[in-house]
């Protein structure tokens, strides 16, 4: 299964990306970021019930992570990918279909 994604009409905040993306038959609200700190100074973190933080730490791991991630998430959830450093940041937009 493939991810498609495009970029949210939200504000942005420095170091992320804020996507609205379609994986399946889910649509679902990602925000990928290498600076989960300014996310909350910037206050744009997500909101609501259903909203899953996850840190992606291991680039070997990085597209099992992600589909797991994504496979296991109900439509219409709010997913924060934090990424440990710029590489897997741009890896993660690629497999979620941006870059």
């Amino acid at each position: 299964m493939k991810a498609v994604s495009h970029r949210a009409a939200t504000p942005r905040s420095a170091g992320s990306e804020f996507l609205e993306t379609r994986f399946g038959s889910r649509e679902l609200r990602i925000t990928v970021t290498m600076q989960p700190d300014r996310l909350v100074t910037d206050q744009a973190l997500p909101e609501g019930d259903a909203v899953q933080v996850t840190v992606l730490e291991n680039p070997f791991r990085l597209t099992r992570d992600l589909t797991n991630i994504l496979g296991s998430a109900k439509s219409g959830d709010a997913l924060v990918l934090v990424c440990a450093h710029a590489g897997l940041y741009r890896s993660a937009l690629k497999f979620l279909g941006v870059v």
